[in-house]
């Protein structure tokens, strides 16, 4: 089942990655302290807060949660994001066929939300937007890639549990995800190219 809220997203706008490294860490405080929200933003954001309702990937418990971690160490019953969707969907499916299209309309999901944010990635490259605001959004999509993959080792940690012949196509939603996570991959490290040159323009202008 494809993401309505992604999907009415994709038509108002009709408008752990390599690049992450190479982005400035003022991005993340213009990112957050940002007034407008663009397109990309929008739509990297409300991937996130898909994966996270779908139990794709776990909730970010932000600064505190994270240092909550470091001092007292996750609780025994915590559950890891593979086991709290698997058991999900397991409770939530009568039949095992029926576990199975669940998980690959999941895997489906998945793949259409990050080529919307792809979609609105690539229409920023060769664009007027000024390098910090490239630079924000940079940041925003880059951490919907990472869950994307994130989500993926749930898909897979799910599917293990089924033999192969009952999968139903959900091994080929799976492929088709990982050349969407590619393809978001190579429009990160091209936007963050152009980022990049639109500062030395503006450097020199």
């Amino acid at each position: 089942m494809r993401s309505v809220f992604l999907s009415m997203i994709l038509a108002s706008s009709l408008g752990a990655c390599a690049t992450v490294s190479m982005v400035s860490s003022e991005a993340v405080v213009e990112t957050g302290l940002s007034t407008e929200q663009s397109s990309l933003r929008e739509v990297s954001e409300a991937y996130t807060d898909l994966a996270e309702r779908k139990h794709w990937v776990a909730k970010s418990g932000g600064l505190l949660g994270f240092a909550r971690v470091l001092m007292d160490g996750a609780s025994g019953d915590d559950q890891t994001p593979e086991m709290k969707y698997t058991t999900d969907l397991k409770s939530g499916s009568a039949s095992r066929s029926q576990q199975v299209l669940q998980l690959r309309d999941d895997i489906e999901s998945a793949t259409h939300g990050l080529n919307v944010a792809t979609m609105e990635a690539e229409k920023l490259q060769g664009s007027e937007a000024s390098a910090k605001r490239l630079r924000a959004d940079l940041v925003s999509y880059e951490s919907a890639l990472v869950t994307a993959k994130k989500a993926r080792r749930t898909f897979v940690s799910a599917l293990a549990d089924f033999e192969q012949e009952e999968l139903e196509g959900a091994s080929d939603a799976l492929t088709a995800f990982d050349q969407s996570i590619d393809s978001a991959s190579d429009a990160a490290d091209t936007l963050a190219d152009y980022a990049a040159d639109r500062k030395s323009s503006e450097a020199t202008s």
